[in-house]
């Protein structure tokens, strides 16, 4: 048994003299979320000890940050793909960024698709970690990942190492993915010979779950401020698409820590959109929005 599951759940009776309201937009959350899951004991194990991959998604790209102390270099924007307006849609292979493992510590490139994490995954265990997001939290805290290629995308060579082995999978999911939804009928419903490409907003997709620790705000604030994070408000509009709103409860001292940490994270830059004429789901079907 690893000791990634340090988060314990709210039982009620602990000290609260203390609210605060706040707001992350998606950057921000994610920048949270990240120096949550690198203050976790299992990552900095594997950082000393072990190794840590990095699935080629924009979460990831905010752990391994907080984990080197430094941006990513220019050639790793780490992004497959993505949900937009106009639809759901995958870079091609080319557009693709490198990949990084940390190995004990020290940061390995691999010339992704050419090379990936699957030479490392086959020798990982217990101790090591992989950081996968995903684009769906249920009610019971699961989490799913799109998937547009049939034999399930980078991730999917990966799920039967994690799960035969027993490697510790590590999912960020801020709390704007959460749906009213099970996950198990989700993915039931889904699946890319199931939607014709003329019927969708982009690429037709499936869906594979991502059977790990599920990492999101209120975790993060959790581990790194001993408070309670209550979603309150998600969603808004203009640059405050995406939003969650949380109420802090606990300490005085925790609170005004977590404040104080939410306030330096705010203004992390947003994501910006590849070229529409970069990606995979642009053709002419009459599922796609001009």
């Amino acid at each position: 048994m690893t000791d990634f599951q340090t988060i314990p759940p709210y039982q009620g009776g602990e000290v609260t003299d203390d609210r605060a309201l706040v707001t992350l937009t998606s950057e921000e959350s994610k920048r949270l979320i990240a120096k949550g899951i690198a203050a976790l004991p299992v990552v900095q194990k594997a950082m000393e000890r072990g190794t840590i991959g990095f699935c080629i998604c924009s979460s990831a790209k905010y752990v391994a940050e907080e984990l080197l102390g430094e941006p990513l270099p220019a050639f790793a924007h780490y992004l497959c793909g993505f949900v937009s307006s106009r639809g759901l849609f995958a870079l091609p292979d080319e557009k693709a960024s490198k990949q990084l493992v940390l190995v004990k510590g020290k940061a390995v490139w691999l010339d992704w698709p050419k090379e990936n994490l699957t030479k490392y995954v086959k020798t990982m265990g217990a101790d090591d970690v992989i950081i996968k997001s995903g684009n769906v939290l249920d009610p019971n805290r699961k989490a799913g990942t799109l998937v547009g290629l049939s034999n399930g995308g980078e991730y999917g060579k990966y799920l039967p190492y994690i799960l035969a082995r027993g490697i510790t999978l590590i999912a960020p999911m801020t709390l704007n993915k959460s749906v009213n939804y099970p996950l198990d009928e989700i993915m039931l419903e889904m699946g890319i010979t199931k939607i014709s490409p003329q019927r969708a907003h982009g690429e037709p997709c499936g869906m594979l779950p991502l059977p790990g620790l599920v990492f999101t705000e209120s975790d993060a604030l959790q581990t790194l401020c001993r408070v309670r994070a209550i979603p309150v408000a998600i969603g808004g509009i203009g640059d405050g698409r995406g939003t969650v709103a949380l109420l802090l409860l606990g300490e005085e001292k925790n609170v005004d820590h977590a404040w104080r940490l939410i306030e330096s994270i705010k203004g992390e830059p947003p994501l910006e959109v590849p070229a529409s004429e970069t990606l995979y789901g642009l053709n002419t079907g009459e599922g796609n929005r001009p």
